[in-house]
């Protein structure tokens, strides 16, 4: 690989990107205005909550309380812990929604045979909103039935009462959650700008040009990747600053880590831009692509809205070979926890990996004629 032919193609990308307005736009500029219009169109409700239990009163009550949580298939145990700092390792590494603490005393006063209630206690990861508003309202719901059903009332009884507790986004604005997970959709754009731009080049006909030049493959689509993500990082900085100063959503991270890892994002999702752009010979077709990979699934797939089901094999693959799935948790994490990298290896592998298959799948089957 000759550097400095990449670095022409490279030199070359840019000059064309800052010359068009409509590609500067669409690479820079775009990521900001579909992060404001989303933000304010989006707020939904609902699914599958995971959570951890801390059972300090170990009575055939409170066993029998926590397996009617999980009765109706809306909640499930993800783990017992035998602290309250095991349960902020799984509520902070995002391992479940929400953490239940049952008290000493819950199985006496459940069936009345204590003087004063007992306070179960439900700490909730606030940077689901969605996740956490139904897990608050549906766990005192489902606490109030059991009690009421053990004491033999028909209606719902005071004998125990949930104190809930959210952290990372204690006033479970959904906008605080849907701000940074919609980072996800809005940074696709970059990536369908060099896969229009790659189309561009074969309907034009000014590929066969190319085919002339000693340029060789990874130095044309590495000229392109580099001329792209640096543009893209511009947007994302743009959008960085209005989810921070127009939206106000809290940033507890570091900036640095964040950019880092929308270039890791880049790179795995302009590794399937290339890819689908290795099929396609008109920049109609390629758009439509784009928008069925990456901005149909962001919405019903990736968490952003729903939270993801892994109640299955099957859901869990189709979730993960998404690359917005695992920047939705990559943004949510360092904007609402502080989170840095070492807590997000999960993620940052599964982005790595898609990206270093799809690039490399990509050069393979890059070639330099007309078809």
């Amino acid at each position: 690989m000759s550097l400095r032919r990449a670095f022409a193609i490279f030199r070359k990308e840019l000059w064309h990107i800052s010359r068009d307005p409509r590609i500067l736009f669409l690479v820079a500029g775009s990521p900001v205005f579909l992060l404001v219009a989303f933000s304010y169109v989006f707020s939904f409700d609902l699914t599958h909550i995971s959570f951890a239990v801390l059972d300090l009163d170990q009575t055939a009550t409170s066993r029998e309380y926590v397996s009617t949580l999980s009765a109706n298939g809306d909640y499930a145990i993800k783990a017992y812990v035998a602290s309250y700092a095991e349960a902020d390792d799984l509520l902070l590494s995002g391992q479940v929604n929400m953490a239940v603490i049952i008290p000493h005393g819950f199985g006496d006063a459940i069936l009345g045979l204590r003087a004063d209630p007992a306070d179960v206690q439900l700490v909730v990861d606030g940077m689901d909103s969605i996740a956490a508003q139904k897990g608050i309202g549906g766990l005192k719901a489902l606490t109030q039935l059991f009690a009421a059903a053990k004491l033999q009332q028909s209606l719902p009884s005071s004998r125990v009462q949930v104190q809930s507790r959210v952290w990372y986004n204690p006033s479970l604005k959904s906008l605080f959650a849907m701000v940074p997970g919609l980072m996800a959709v809005v940074l696709f754009v970059p990536t369908m700008a060099v896969t229009l731009a790659l189309a561009r080049e074969r309907e034009t006909g000014s590929f066969e040009g190319l085919i002339a030049t000693p340029v060789r493959g990874l130095e044309y689509l590495a000229g392109k990747l580099i001329a792209y993500v640096l543009y893209g990082l511009v947007g994302a900085l743009l959008a960085w600053l209005v989810a921070v100063y127009w939206f106000h959503v809290p940033f507890r991270g570091s900036l640095v880590d964040f950019m880092l890892l929308t270039v890791v994002y880049f790179l795995a999702t302009m590794g399937i831009g290339l890819f689908v752009a290795n099929f396609v010979v008109s920049q109609q077709t390629a758009m439509i692509l784009i928008l069925f990979v990456f901005f149909v699934p962001s919405f019903f797939l990736v968490g952003l809205i729903m939270p993801l089901d892994l109640t299955s094999l099957s859901r869990q693959i189709s979730s993960s070979i998404f690359p917005q799935t695992h920047f939705v948790l990559i943004a949510r994490g360092i904007f609402l926890k502080g989170v840095g990298l070492a807590e997000l290896l999960g993620p940052i592998r599964w982005l790595l990996g898609i990206g270093g298959v799809m690039l490399a799948l990509s050069l393979a089957l890059f070639k330099k004629k007309i078809t």
